[in-house]
């Protein structure tokens, strides 16, 4: 399902278009039409021109409802979709150690020859208790505006396996957002790896697979382009690979 409302978002401009032109050729007929039943002599060819003037009609609502279709797709159902991800984490198993008490002997019965003292038992120290080693904080990256915005990873955040890039790609007269990466020694050569012609709002943007770049300190970043060519400045996140 996903997979054809994505089809229908990618293919909106092409569908606009051919719904404008043959909407254009239904008007021509339209009208051609019409003159011919204002011209028409005989009762049946009026009826015959108003049969085809009403058929053109009934296309024309039918290429409307298609519209409608890729619209929503693309505006609506696609976006809200993206943006369903699964919540909820399993917490941490707690173990509990319960210190038994070690059993202590009843005292021996009096009898009148001399019993030996009994030597105290030393008493079991518990072991220690696990300690939780706490999971260190990844900070989201200072991105300059809320449009332009990754949430995940983290600035500095170390990559072991694919990642998914979250955030927010929405400005005003979107057209199309793209995520790219450069390396710490060629800052300024960027290269793509995901995007899309639909608008997120806290959503998945694309997914970056560590394995297949060398090991190193890299560069992500975010880049939203309006209608007009133009984009505000984007949001970078430096990230890194570890070696095998």
């Amino acid at each position: 399902m996903t997979v054809f409302l994505q089809f229908l978002a990618d293919s909106a401009r092409f569908i606009y278009g051919a719904v404008a032109i043959v909407g254009v050729y239904f008007l021509y007929r339209a009208f051609s039409l019409r003159r011919e039943r204002r011209s028409a002599i005989f009762p049946l060819e009026r009826e015959v021109a108003a049969a085809r003037l009403y058929r053109l009609f009934g296309v024309a609502f039918t290429l409307l409802m298609v519209l409608a279709v890729v619209w929503a797709a693309g505006n609506l159902l696609l976006p809200e979709i993206e943006t369903m991800t699964p919540t909820g984490t399993a917490g941490p198993d707690i173990l509990v150690l319960i210190d038994t008490p070690t059993p202590t002997s009843l005292p021996p019965t009096a009898t009148p020859t001399i019993t030996p003292t009994l030597k105290p038992r030393p008493t079991r120290k518990p072991p220690p208790r696990p300690k939780n080693t706490p999971v260190p904080t990844v900070a989201p990256p200072a991105c300059p505006i809320a449009g332009v915005n990754i949430t995940s990873p983290g600035a500095g955040q170390s990559l072991t396996g694919p990642v998914t890039i979250t955030g927010t790609a929405n400005i005003g007269n979107f057209q199309y957002y793209k995520l790219e990466w450069s390396s710490a020694s060629a800052p300024d050569q960027w290269h793509w790896f995901a995007g899309a012609e639909s608008p997120v709002s806290n959503g998945v943007l694309g997914s970056f697979d560590p394995a297949l770049v060398p090991p190193g300190s890299y560069n992500i970043r975010l880049v939203v382009v309006d209608n007009t060519g133009n984009f505000p400045s984007p949001c970078v996140v430096q990230v890194t690979v570890p070696g095998s």
